[in-house]
């Protein structure tokens, strides 16, 4: 019997392209692929999936307020995130929420479909070159007072200005400090921040 795949991607051709992949293998069946979390959702409660495959960065909800929702109504469910992103400690804390698999979209085609096997017949896979952190890390202790605050204001989708008004700051300042945060986390964009903010709790999910 194939293993049966959900799909949510906003970008149409990461989805047919993912779809077409994994048709092309006798095992596997996606039976539909969607562009945002609310679909998914829908869509999991008419079709029994064995394997979600979700991006983090959607419209609507997020992939992470997605994956606590999937989560909660079935905790067993296999999900791999299928993403951009590669920071250690975004996909160290998703596994610790329950995701299987982590698979970078700069993956070949080889990797994905030996992702998807490990996910099923190991329980867990992250694409090379990704390096998990078995400590317990805490990254946002490493930012000052200051820096936590604006790092809420944008995980809140401010902007550099509308933060600045918030904080009584310029807009100079913020900007600098955003640059000093993004770089003491490790991330290169304010969605990171703001995935990495629903992780830990500091941001509310839409």
């Amino acid at each position: 019997m194939p293993l049966k795949i959900l799909i949510a991607d906003d970008h149409a051709i990461v989805r047919s392209g993912m779809t077409l992949l994994l048709n092309s293998q006798p095992n596997f069946q996606v039976m539909a692929s969607v562009k945002n979390g609310e679909e998914l959702l829908i869509e999991s409660q008419h079709n029994v999936a064995d394997l979600i495959i979700t991006d983090l960065s959607m419209p609507g909800i997020s992939g992470v307020e997605l994956i606590r929702r999937l989560l909660l109504k079935w905790p067993n469910i296999n999900i791999m995130v299928f993403s951009i992103y590669q920071n250690p400690y975004l996909v160290k804390r998703l596994f610790d929420m329950g995701v299987k698999g982590y698979i970078s979209k700069n993956s070949d085609t080889d990797t994905i479909l030996d992702g998807i096997a490990a996910i099923i017949q190991l329980g867990t896979y992250v694409s090379p070159g990704i390096f998990l952190h078995t400590e317990q890390e805490q990254p946002l202790s490493s930012l000052t007072a200051r820096e936590l605050e604006i790092f809420c204001c944008v995980a809140k989708g401010l902007s550099a200005k509308q933060s600045s008004e918030k904080l009584f700051l310029s807009e100079k300042t913020v900007a600098n400090n955003i640059s000093i945060i993004k770089r003491k986390l490790k991330i290169s964009s304010s969605i990171e921040m703001v995935h990495l903010a629903m992780l830990e709790g500091l941001a509310i999910p839409s």
